[in-house]
């Protein structure tokens, strides 16, 4: 196997500077010229590794090292479980040694004693594990990076929502930038007087930034444009549903709009209002006696369809409970399951994603967060998000799962969408944080996920007992 041209040119960038990134959007091919890169720097400088990365990518980048370098198998060590494991595991000859993102912020201190030879740190999908920029693990990271000379970071959503993602990533490659992140937020943070960042400047430094450290290559221009459909589906609130929701409603929203901008950290009008729109029968009587919301409703028409067809199907739904229930609704249709969520084990995540390769399974339920990224499966024409979180990157990771270089068909795109509901203000704020990443990289898409239909009606807020009458 070889590399492609626009590979072998990001391998030179990367061997030329001493800290860089590759900012390749996914499905382009990142991992290939990283392995050879780190082939290169055993061979020519004699240094070992660390590669971090969500641990839900350590089997599968383990044999792509394999598959893209000369390094035997005895070379790779995959550094996880109890601590008398890790440490036997770092004491071993190994050249790269693979690792979650957590295992290294707590274990670089130790680590670096065994093996001071370690110069090379390739942090992959960086911005899962160190966008945070006073998170303690960032903290420790940018600590470690002291002792450690080179630095590869990989990530094609260094801009995750908020302009302060791609922060550690100027700490790490320019650090004359800002001194701290007080002053990058001096720079770059408009907030109100409570303190809350309420809007994102002065994006053009950051844009200079990453043109000069860091190389991108577009799925568009490698492969041509994506083939997509983003197809809407509106759908109607069950009565007793839509009543309670209304109690919570005008409340929930306030909450974003104060907020909107972080957005992950929701408070308790917001969390119900989702509650009550994504399995309203977990509250109790007397909702727990819907039989099925509209949004399960409209799902099963999609199922109808696939047991039909026998085609496979991918489901996002960014809330647990949710998650549940829909893979008790495909376990009616006799639909062969496979559930990946934060409560499943690597292990068990690995043997899903291999039998549904292999046609062992028809669909995939699964929450963006723990899906979004490691997955190849381009077999699949259809993926239904019955449910946004707030970030646009986990929407564009998701259903790129199903886009890995070129379709010979459109990947049709379900987003389930109740009306009158939070989910449009959900989807605005999708809209608004793609719209932040391209300021900083025109290359980005900014997403459109347009509303159809009759526009909202103020209705009367009903009490809460009116709503679970």
């Amino acid at each position: 196997m070889e590399l492609r041209d626009y590979q072998v040119a990001h391998l030179a960038f990367f061997i030329k500077k001493k800290r860089c990134l590759d900012l390749s959007d996914p499905g382009v091919g990142k991992t290939p010229p990283a392995c050879v890169y780190m082939y290169f720097h055993w061979t020519e400088r004699q240094g070992r590794v660390v590669w971090t990365m969500p641990k839900s990518l350590l089997k599968k980048n383990a044999d792509e090292l394999l598959l893209w370098s000369d390094f035997e198998p005895e070379d790779i060590v995959i550094v996880d479980g109890p601590k008398a494991k890790r440490e036997k595991l770092m004491k071993t000859d190994a050249k790269v040694f693979l690792m979650g993102f957590d295992c290294f912020s707590r274990n670089w201190r130790d680590f670096l004693k065994i093996k001071p030879d370690i110069s090379l740190h390739v942090s992959d999908e960086i911005h899962l594990g160190y966008g945070g920029p006073n998170s303690q693990r960032t903290n420790e990271m940018l600590e470690a990076m002291r002792k450690i000379p080179y630095f590869l970071g990989m990530t094609g959503t260094v801009i995750n929502g908020r302009l302060s993602s791609v922060y550690p990533c100027i700490a790490l490659c320019e650090p004359r930038m800002y001194p701290n992140y007080d002053a990058f937020e001096m720079m770059h943070a408009l907030k109100d007087s409570y303190g809350n960042t309420t809007a994102w400047v002065h994006t053009k430094p950051i844009s200079q930034f990453l043109r000069r450290h860091g190389v991108r290559k577009t799925f568009e221009s490698a492969y041509g444009k994506e083939k997509k459909i983003i197809q809407i589906e509106k759908c109607q609130m069950e009565r007793r549903q839509r009543a309670a929701y209304k109690e919570f409603e005008e409340s929930a929203l306030l909450e974003l709009e104060e907020s909107w901008l972080e957005g992950t950290l929701p408070g308790v009008n917001l969390i119900r209002c989702r509650q009550l729109m994504e399995h309203p029968q977990t509250f109790g009587p007397p909702l727990d006696v819907i039989k099925q919301t509209g949004k399960e409703e409209r799902l099963e028409v999609h199922l109808e369809h696939h047991v039909q067809t026998r085609k496979p199907l991918v489901i996002f739904s960014a809330l647990v409970p949710s998650q549940e229930r829909i893979v008790e609704l495909c376990g009616k249709f006799q639909l062969r399951i496979g559930l990946i969520n934060g409560s499943v084990s690597q292990k068990r995540r690995v043997e899903i994603d291999e039998a549904f390769r292999a046609g062992e399974l028809d669909v995939i339920v699964a929450s963006p967060a723990t899906a979004g990224v490691g997955f190849n499966w381009g077999h699949v024409d259809h993926i239904i998000f019955t449910s946004l979180d707030y970030m646009d990157s986990s929407f564009v990771q998701g259903y790129r799962r199903a886009i890995r270089g070129v379709r010979d068909k459109a990947l049709l795109i379900t987003v389930l969408e109740y009306e009158d509901s939070m989910d449009r203000k959900i989807f605005t704020i999708v809209e608004e944080k793609s719209r932040l990443a391209s300021d900083v990289d025109d290359t980005k898409e900014r997403l459109d996920l347009k509303q159809t239909g009759k526009k909202r009606k103020h209705m009367k807020k009903p009490t809460m007992g009116e709503a679970l009458q």
